[in-house]
């Protein structure tokens, strides 16, 4: 996988033609003065009462907030991209804007404010408030009679949290725009040596913006659909997860849930629907604009809320969650570094008892030989058409191939090289110099072509639980049910090692290395050294040689 740090491009008046040149005048933008007067949605008027203007926008614009907010189950950030929807709509002359939500909902396009210094936006929980009066004004009043103190009760309590996660929300939104409006500032009183300077700045770039740009590129490789159906599609990974979650309903039930780059959202959905009281479903790419769709038009919104952004970056809106889910897993198990955002996210929201799924992952490696399809690629490329290609091989002995090994040219059987115990492993341990391997070859081959390199992981209901109790697992490897994941085959180059066949019981002893790459901490290095060892030879002379997965 799945979990760029994207920021949208604005032009100088996104945020209208202010222009505040001391401190004094930044006082006007604090949140304070944004409520001194509700301005009407065409402009015209201004009012001091909220409910004032409520009823303008119903007679004037056909736009009851009550009405549409209890139809369509609005939140803040629907009732935000509401009130700029149709304060655009009536500037553009339609005075009894079409409100329904396909218009407004989707895409964050209208999370922006139409208005400067619209009161309005920073008033959406005293809507709300004034809708809950209204609703209780004319209520029955033989209903509330018949509603118990326990009832009562309860409906307090769920009010005070709804109010908190509208003030949550007010000032997540209050800091965006405050933050927003200071970049504008900020840019607009550069002097032209200060744009100098940071030409030079930007032509001389940091090692930490270029781990910027390759997360940018990193993150936005998952805005497409085809990827995310691709992970769908393959059953062995969704079902897994799908299984582990309904089996366990009884550790969801209530439960706060954290998924670590969500992508579509299907493991957030599959943990609303197992009894979880709330989901924080995260990702830093634009799929989250969906992913959010699609929890609506399935009517978990009340249950899981959609943040856009690195998890590191993110204030979440809970101190600590019960469960950590998350599909972190790359190409060779570690591809792409995913796993280093999960294991920050369990150290700081994970509480002391808390859940990680997956529970455990296992690296694993075999050996290749006698592979017919290398064994045809290597013969193409050395004669082309009567011409010799073989340079072609090159990149073929320096990348990690991603590939379907079939289980016939896996000579042996496959090696422990680490295991991953997710509640506890450090992120210094995701990366070693050499790990022993000792392989056994079970039958005659006439070449070792290479390692096949895979893994293994496993879904414990306790984080007191090893491994092997755990009662849903899957593998990647090449005698399992294929995955998206293949597996990562490294050749060995027989142009600096030479070519060996093996006998049934000889051992191919060594030690891998794995280290993220140089330039791009997402890339990975695969470095293997090894000898051939059997029952009357033992040979000293070790090979190496080292690939990378980019």
């Amino acid at each position: 996988m799945s979990a760029s740090n994207h920021q949208s491009e604005t032009s100088d008046d996104d945020f209208g033609p202010n222009t505040l040149d001391d401190e004094d005048e930044w006082k006007d933008i604090e949140p304070e003065d944004f409520t001194n007067s509700f301005v009407s949605f065409d402009g015209s008027t201004k009012f001091s009462d909220l409910k004032d203007f409520l009823q303008d926008a119903k007679d004037n614009h056909g736009v009851d907030l009550f009405d549409l907010t209890d139809r369509h189950g609005l939140e803040t950030y629907g009732m935000i991209k509401l009130i700029n929807y149709v304060r655009e709509r009536v500037s553009q002359g339609l005075v009894r804007p079409d409100v329904s939500p396909e218009n407004f909902l989707e895409g964050d396009r209208y999370m922006r404010p139409f208005m400067d210094d619209d009161a309005l936006l920073y008033s959406i929980d005293d809507i709300f408030d004034v809708a809950k009066q209204q609703a209780h004004c004319s209520a029955n009043e033989s209903t509330k009679e018949r509603m118990s103190d326990e009832d009562i009760q309860d409906l307090l309590k769920l009010n005070n949290q709804l109010r908190e996660q509208l003030k949550y929300y007010r000032n997540a939104y209050q800091e965006a725009y405050l933050e927003n409006l200071d970049l504008k500032v900020r840019n607009g009183n550069k002097t032209k040596e200060q744009s100098t300077n940071e030409d030079h700045n930007t032509r001389h770039s940091t090692e930490k913006s270029k781990d910027k740009d390759h997360d940018t590129h990193y993150f936005s490789s998952y805005d497409h659909s085809d990827i995310h159906e691709t992970m769908l599609r393959d059953s062995v990974r969704t079902n897994a997860y799908r299984d582990f979650i309904y089996e366990n309903k009884n550790l969801f039930a209530g439960k706060v849930v954290l998924d670590v780059g969500c992508g579509t959202g299907i493991l957030s959905l599959f943990c609303a629907k197992a009894g979880a009281a709330k989901v924080i479903a995260v990702d830093n790419s634009s799929i989250i604009d969906k992913a959010r769709e699609i929890v609506y038009v399935n009517g978990l919104s009340d249950t899981i809320h959609c943040l856009r952004g690195k998890i590191e970056e993110l204030t979440l809106p809970v101190k600590h969650v019960d469960i950590i889910v998350s599909e972190w897993m790359g190409y060779c198990l570690m591809y792409e570094a995913m796993l280093d955002s999960v294991i920050w996210a369990r150290d700081r929201y994970l509480s002391p008892d808390g859940l990680m799924i997956p529970s455990h992952a296992t690296l694993r490696l075999s050996l290749l030989g006698d592979d017919d399809e290398i064994a045809d690629k290597v013969a193409y490329w050395s004669s082309v058409y009567g011409f010799d290609m073989s340079c072609m091989l090159a990149r073929a002995y320096d990348d990690v191939e991603v590939r379907t090994v079939r289980p016939k040219a896996v000579p042996s059987r496959s090696e422990t090289l680490l295991q991953l115990p997710l509640h506890t492993i450090r992120k210094d341990e995701l990366t070693f110099n050499g790990v022993d391997f000792v392989l056994r070859a079970e039958r005659d081959i006439d070449q070792l072509q290479g390692f096949v390199i895979h893994f293994d992981i496993a879904f414990a209901a306790s984080r007191e639980h090893d491994i092997q109790e755990a009662k849903v697992t899957f593998s990647t490897g090449p005698s399992g049910q294929e995955t998206h994941w293949q597996q990562a085959v490294a050749l060995i180059d027989t142009s600096t090692a030479k070519a060996v066949s093996l006998n049934s019981g000889e051992q191919v002893c060594g030690e891998l290395g794995l280290r993220k790459g140089d330039e791009n901490s997402r890339d990975l290095e695969v470095t293997i050294n090894w000898r051939i060892k059997s029952a009357t030879t033992d040979s000293e002379a070790m090979s190496r040689q080292s690939w990378r997965m980019h």
